[in-house]
């Protein structure tokens, strides 16, 4: 993360006094983007007159000395990562289709660390580098980290470009199942709320903000079980903003089960029903299945990524009395 024989030290000025150390960071080293410096911080790498602190808010006082060690560069480069074996749904010569396991970057971030799905497309077609951009070769779309399901890539400048403007047209079909804390009210409908980013949580996504981009979400409640309060949903996303599934949710009133950023936590449903603990390791959410015209032929197909383990250890430990099967959507 860091250059261990370099720092940044400095004494805060009377007009900086009450700022936060992260803004003062980045305003005194424009060179380095401020998540890259927040994340100094959080890493207990950054002291306040010799004592580390750990919050990117901390207010800082006229006369203080900062220090931190200077970051490393961000990454300009992708390299292959041959030990993560991919889950291919199919496969042609203009794309390839993924199950994207729960736990695994798309692509490498500034503030993550681990392998990537970019870095194991690489490692299997080395020619994907000259497709799309450095970090993201052949990547069409994303999903969160901690969201399993299905995902096309792109083998093709021209496939990229044209599934691109078909996402860009919205002639893409994606439908996410999301285990949900709440039953929403009504049990299906079309949440329309724009999306922007969080006025002070930058890591967040908000609904309803003024100049937000447009959302729109189709959802159905498919199971509710009254024991637990807990709910299955299926979601139909007619655009695709960042978190729109999460955002979209939380304003129902219902959030995806263990979402750390737009839920409460799981804490207390986890006390009244301990034996849920085991498949609530992550966001509840898995992008099911993904329709789309072929990029060459413009055939329609459809690609549907398997439960993964979490989502089948939870729908049987909710499920009813044996002799009732529940059938999985």
């Amino acid at each position: 993360m860091t250059d261990p024989g370099a720092e940044i030290l400095f004494t805060v000025s009377p007009a900086e006094a009450g700022e936060r150390l992260d803004k003062v960071l980045s305003s005194r080293r424009p060179e380095f983007s401020r998540a890259q410096l927040a994340r100094l911080i959080k890493d207990g790498l950054v002291r306040l007159d010799g004592r580390p602190v750990r919050k990117p808010s901390t207010a800082v006082t006229s006369g203080a000395a900062v220090f931190a060690p200077r970051p490393e560069p961000p990454r300009t480069g992708l390299s292959p990562d041959p030990g993560l074996a991919l889950d291919i749904l199919y496969e042609d010569d203009h794309i390839l289709v993924v199950n994207k396991p729960w736990g695994l970057l798309v692509h490498p971030a500034e503030n993550s660390a681990g392998p990537s799905l970019a870095g194991g497309l690489l490692a299997r077609d080395p020619r994907l580098s000259q497709v799309g951009a450095g970090l993201r070769p052949g990547l069409v779309h994303r999903l969160d980290r901690d969201t399993s399901g299905v995902l096309v890539t792109a083998k093709t400048e021209p496939a990229l470009r044209r599934l691109a403007e078909a996402f860009n047209r919205r002639e893409i079909l994606k439908r996410y199942l999301a285990f949900v804390r709440g039953r929403p009210r009504p049990e299906r409908g079309l949440v329309d709320l724009p999306i922007g980013r969080h006025r002070s949580l930058r890591h967040k996504m908000a609904a309803g903000r003024a100049g937000g981009r447009p959302a729109l979400t189709i959802y159905r409640l498919l199971r509710h079980f009254p024991e637990t309060g807990l709910g299955l949903v299926l979601l139909t996303l007619v655009t695709g903003r960042t978190h729109q599934a999460r955002v979209h949710l939380a304003a129902l009133g219902c959030p995806v089960l263990a979402d750390p950023v737009y839920s409460r936590g799981a804490g207390d449903l986890l006390r009244r029903h301990p034996g849920l603990a085991p498949f609530c390791g992550r966001q509840l959410l898995h992008a099911r299945r993904l329709t789309l015209p072929h990029p060459y032929t413009g055939r329609l197909l459809t690609f549907r990524a398997p439960w993964p383990r979490d989502f089948l250890g939870l729908w049987r430990a909710l499920g009813p009395r044996p002799g009732r099967p529940l059938a999985i959507p």
